[in-house]
């Protein structure tokens, strides 16, 4: 099927080519679309590589049903992906501070039989990291635990303790938001 223009009353001949164009159209579509999504995932995702990926999949997945469906409205299409694929992300846990995340003992674990001067450097690390969570709220941290370490997911965790999921969203933002602020900062 192809996408077919839709006339609304409240909307001028400009507006309407512009909320259906023809799927021949897909250039024109994204041209438009792509820095709007550029400017919404860099907004939601503070980095620019992970903002154009998630952007380039956006469009990947409407150029892939677009052909399948009539889609009336585009934009709003698209913009239904991309809030569909963040929440996917978050759920998963998939921000690049997961992807880095390991135990911290790991350090000492592996530190054995290596120079003293890096088991000490191991230890600071592992101290660094312990005196950036424990400035976290208890409940913060709880939750930024059972993701991270334990690997529950959001709405696991949400149904665990019986929170809103919105809820164990913004604590996870939250730590993830200090941890973050205090990685820069030279050791201690």
């Amino acid at each position: 099927m192809s996408i077919s223009p839709q006339r609304h009353t409240s909307l001028d001949d400009d507006d309407a080519a512009r909320a259906a164009p023809a799927a021949h159209d897909f250039a024109v579509v994204y041209q438009r679309e792509k820095p709007r999504l550029l400017r919404y995932f860099l907004q939601k995702l503070g980095n620019r590589a992970d903002a154009d990926e998630m952007a380039q999949e956006v469009m990947t997945r409407f150029l892939g049903a677009s052909p399948a469906i009539a889609v009336a409205t585009p934009r709003a299409y698209i913009t239904r992906i991309a809030t569909n694929m963040l929440r996917d992300r978050a759920e998963r846990g998939s921000t690049r501070l997961s992807q880095l995340s390991v135990s911290l003992d790991e350090g000492l674990h592996k530190s054995d039989g290596i120079d003293p001067h890096r088991e000490v450097e191991a230890r600071q690390e592992i101290q660094h990291w312990r005196t950036i969570l424990q400035q976290l709220p208890p409940r913060t941290l709880e939750i930024f635990l059972l993701n991270r370490v334990e690997g529950y997911s959001y709405r696991e965790i949400a149904t665990d303790l019986r929170l809103p999921l919105w809820r164990v969203q913004k604590h996870m933002l939250k730590a993830i938001r200090h941890i973050a602020a205090n990685m820069g900062g030279e050791h201690e």
